[in-house]
């Protein structure tokens, strides 16, 4: 069995793919300790295969030795992925790692040269057949918590989520703060964990759209990520002109920038 993984502001092209191909994907929360750790249990719950191969080890004396048969693990949590730039490559090493992230597109530089292609053309027969997946991610600055509490509570409505949000029809609604809620999921409770002090509202819409919204941890900073997701064969130029409006309209009418006081920053 093959699974990747990544975290949820990521694109959802994986998952996607995923759907199509027939591998298992998973999400995860923010960070690579979680993806790291869902590879982990991934790996755990069989998502692993065995390699045998006969060696001859070698010694310091120049004595003949016998071969040897041995064997090793392999991860078939072929990727893990965090939108902020990090790959975790193979099961190599279950966290953020530039150097066999680098090897491995080298090795798929090589490859698909040798086939007459280039990663650009590759990439162009993948959104050929998955669709172009267009993301606007950003942020406001936000100095006060209050507003950020009172931006989340107005996107959870009393507990009746929204069925539309400036006229585009939500398809789901999943709420990480607590107690939580997932309206995929039966029983309503996510299956990520839930956090008080860190919530996160994910809005799925039926045209493709999905837009996720969390304060920053670290920083004054109140995030959004927003991405479109085009139909098989759609031009990339369509897709973002889809983006650049659902964006505008669900921004003003979840974040509510000038009556909360939120910032642009000056490089946005």
């Amino acid at each position: 069995p093959v699974a990747m993984c990544a975290s949820t502001v990521s694109s959802k092209m994986l998952q996607t793919m995923g759907l199509m191909e027939g591998f298992r994907f998973e999400e995860t929360l923010t960070g690579f300790k979680w993806i790291g750790s869902c590879a982990l249990s991934l790996q755990e719950r069989g998502y692993q295969g065995e390699l045998e191969f006969t060696v001859r080890p070698v010694l310091l004396l120049s004595s003949p030795t016998k071969l040897v048969q041995t064997r090793i693990f392999l991860s078939s949590v072929l990727l893990g992925y965090e939108e902020a730039i990090g790959f975790s490559c193979g099961g190599i090493i279950p966290d953020k790692d530039g150097i066999s992230a680098i090897g491995l597109m080298a090795t798929m530089v090589h490859s698909y040269y040798s086939m007459g292609k280039t990663l650009t053309s590759k990439l162009r027969e993948i959104h050929q057949k998955y669709g172009e997946f267009v993301s606007n991610n950003g942020y406001y600055q936000c100095d006060d918590p209050a507003i950020v509490q009172r931006i989340i509570s107005g996107m959870r409505n009393g507990g009746r989520y929204f069925e539309q949000v400036g006229g585009y029809s939500v398809e789901s609604v999943r709420d990480l703060g607590t107690p939580g809620y997932d309206s995929t999921q039966d029983d309503k409770k996510p299956t990520l964990p839930t956090s008080a002090s860190s919530p996160m509202v994910t809005f799925r819409f039926t045209n493709g759209g999905v837009a996720q919204f969390r304060a920053s941890g670290t920083e004054p900073k109140f995030k959004y990520y927003i991405e479109m997701k085009g139909q098989p064969g759609e031009e990339k130029e369509s897709v973002e002109q889809r983006l650049r409006e659902m964006s505008g309209v669900i921004l003003e009418h979840l974040l509510e920038p000038t009556k909360n006081g939120l910032i642009v920053p000056s490089s946005l």
